[in-house]
Parts: structure tokens; sequence; C-alpha cells
């Protein structure tokens, strides 16, 4: 697993780490340093001073990985249920809608395989503050295309942190199959095939990151049933999903961030350089 010092959050919950590092009883306060100066007694002599350094965001995430990295899968060879996950890859971002208030917050999507070959589908669900701006606003994912019906079952599940489920997907395997059709086809318009290859095209997402490390709380952890299911398309080969919340996500480099607000200004710029020639055209 890389662990570069140097990068950048594109995600980071306060109010999460602190809860983890008081539920686990990992010490996050700040730490006592020495620093030397020298003294006017003469050359050589030197003086000590005591003084309190926060730590930063990096020195508490080693701290809390350090502390419950038996908690947390990262090859997922163990079977469920995982409480922790983390790793480092791709993470798909967008905004998850639902409901009359439609913006419910941030939704994550990180596909991956487990050391045996088992396809692992993690869906993250958080909160839009806690992103960035300068990396993504929730503008930059239009509001176009279809939402899911179980948006309802979604938030129950992630403010009971997957103790209750009254909704119509009432196992953990159909609800945890919801998610994962959310993450992938949140937004769509029209057939799965339009958007294959170009998740940019579907409303509500925001991008992706690529070699993000990432560390997750995890509420529901399902091995699917293969004879129950008969999937295609997107959610073809599931194997294994993970619900959960994530974290924190922190990437190298804001090179490794594709913005997708971009790439549709970039896919209608054609399109506007042609429109004066095709009005002259109709007259």
């Amino acid at each position: 697993m890389r662990r570069d010092n140097v990068g950048s959050y594109l995600y980071w919950s306060e109010r999460r780490v602190a809860e983890i590092a008081s539920d686990n009883g990992i010490d996050l306060a700040a730490q006592l340093s020495w620093t030397l100066k020298a003294a006017p007694q003469g050359v050589g002599a030197e003086v000590g001073n005591r003084e309190r350094t926060d730590l930063t965001r990096l020195g508490k995430a080693r701290k809390i990985e350090s502390a419950i990295s038996g908690q947390a899968v990262s090859t997922f060879e163990t079977p469920p249920p995982a409480r922790f996950a983390r790793g480092v890859g791709q993470v798909h971002l967008a905004r998850f809608i639902g409901g009359p208030e439609r913006d419910k917050g941030a939704l994550f999507h990180i596909p991956t395989t487990s050391s045996r070959g088992q396809r692992v589908d993690l869906v993250l669900f958080g909160s839009m503050d806690n992103i960035p701006g300068r990396i993504f606003q929730p503008s930059d994912g239009p509001e176009d295309g279809w939402y899911s019906s179980a948006w309802y079952a979604i938030a129950e599940l992630l403010e009971s942190r997957g103790s209750e489920n009254t909704s119509l997907w009432n196992d953990p395997e159909s609800l945890s199959l919801e998610a994962l059709k959310i993450a992938v086809g949140q937004g769509s318009t029209g057939s799965e095939a339009h958007h294959e290859g170009e998740p940019w095209t579907r409303g509500y997402t925001l991008g992706h990151a690529d070699a993000c490390e990432w560390f997750a709380q995890i509420y529901t952890d399902v091995v699917l049933t293969e004879s129950r299911w008969h999937l295609r398309g997107s959610v073809g080969g599931a194997q294994r999903i993970l619900v959960g919340a994530p974290v924190w996500l922190r990437t190298a480099s804001a090179e490794a961030v594709t913005r997708y607000e971009e790439l549709r200004r970039r896919a209608d710029r054609p399109w506007r350089l042609r429109l004066p020639f095709l009005r002259r055209q109709r007259h």
C-alpha cells in the first residue's frame, strides 16, 4: 500500500476521525516537541523549549491506521463482515440524489479485486462539506437523469449504521445491490450503453481520482448468493459489496484527479462552435 508523505486530501471527515479515535482509545492530542536555541553563554551552549504542536491530518491518519490495522481489510481475502477497509486505487465521485430534498450528499464508488480474484465493490456515502471546494462543488454534477427509488432505504442504512432496515429491500444482499446500482447508474439517460466508458455523460457525476489512498468505515458487507442473482450490465459479475462511509481519501497530486465538469465543457465546445454556421444555413 502506498505510504507517500506528499499528497492532498480529497475528503477528510474530522468528526469521523475523532469518533473512531475515541471509540478505540487512540490519542490524537497535540504532541510535545523540543525546540533548541543557541544560548547567550557562548558557542555550543543550547537550551531547550517544550512546545505543543497539533497533529497533522497525515499524522492522525497514520496513528489510526496503525492502531486498528488488524480490523481494516485491504486484500479482502477474509470473509465478511469487515468493520473498516483501506486500500489504494481508482475512486469515482458523484452526488447522492433522492427524494424531495434531492441532494443527500457525496457518493464514492471504489471497484477493486480481492487477492483471490473476487470482484469487490465499495459504495461509500459521505458529506459534500468534507470535499474541498477547490476540487469539486455540487454544481459540477448536473441534475439530470435517473435516480433510485431506494434512496430512502440507503438513508436509513446510513443513519442507523447498518442496524435497521424497514424498507422493501429488507435483506443485506438486496439493499447492498441497490447501493451498487446507484453508484454505477445514477444520472443515466437512455440505455446503459449510451454512457459506457464515458461516466461524465451521466448526471450528478463529479469525477474520479487515480492512485487514491482511502480509508472507510463499513456498515454492511455481503457476498452475493450466486444462484439468487442474474446480474447484467454494469453490475454484472458483482460478487462482494461493502457499503459504508469514507473517513478520508488522499491522492499524491492534483494531476491524479479528473474533473468531469472540464470534460463536459470540452465536449460542448465543438457544438458551440458549429452553432453560428447552423443558424446561417437556416436563413
